[in-house]
């Protein structure tokens, strides 16, 4: 796979800029909402365990994957799965449910960050490697710390499903940039 490295490098910075904004205004209050909703702090336990393990698994086979099918691939479609998992939180009803809806996140979080690093591998120049990696968690950091100091706000004036449908709307729209993406396959 070739990619066209600066201009892939900004798009995916923007993206993940977007992306990284989202889930920090979604995953602290994920978290309230996973354990209020679960009812026990064993079925919170295994609600998260669920998630990881699916997580776990998919990575390798993610991986593996997007080298015969490409990383846009996986990127995009781990993007709108999660706008979709992101909303679904909003609508289901029963801890079964709620078990069903984590497997299915942890398949789209092992798709984001296992393509995550490989595009970035793919897209930086090995001379400066570690600056651009490092300038890109730096700024996806920072999205995302300023979005958990303004969720509290939102929650606060407006509830949690709020922030799942303003972050899966997010969500979505970082995905959508992604189709700005040039990638050859050979």
């Amino acid at each position: 796979m070739a990619f066209e490295k600066s201009g892939n490098y900004k798009v995916f910075l923007l993206s993940n800029s977007a992306l990284s904004f989202a889930l920090g205004l979604f995953v602290p209050f994920w978290i309230i909402f996973l354990q209020d909703f679960g009812g026990s702090i064993q079925q919170f336990g295994f609600s998260i365990g669920l998630m990881v393990l699916a997580q776990s698994v998919t990575s390798y086979f993610a991986g593996k994957y997007s080298d015969k099918l490409g990383r846009k691939l996986f990127l995009i479609i781990g993007g709108l799965m999660l706008a979709a998992v992101t909303l679904a939180y909003t609508l289901i009803t029963s801890i079964a449910q709620l078990y069903f809806l984590q497997i299915v996140n942890g398949i789209t979080v092992a798709m984001q960050t296992t393509m995550e690093t490989t595009f970035l591998g793919d897209i930086t120049k090995k001379v400066s490697r570690g600056a651009d990696i490092g300038k890109y968690h730096a700024i996806v950091g920072i999205m995302a710390a300023l979005a958990m100091m303004g969720g509290g706000y939102i929650v606060g004036q407006s509830g949690y499903k709020t922030i799942f449908y303003v972050t899966a709307a997010i969500i979505l729209i970082s995905t959508l940039l992604l189709f700005g993406i040039k990638e050859k396959r050979f």
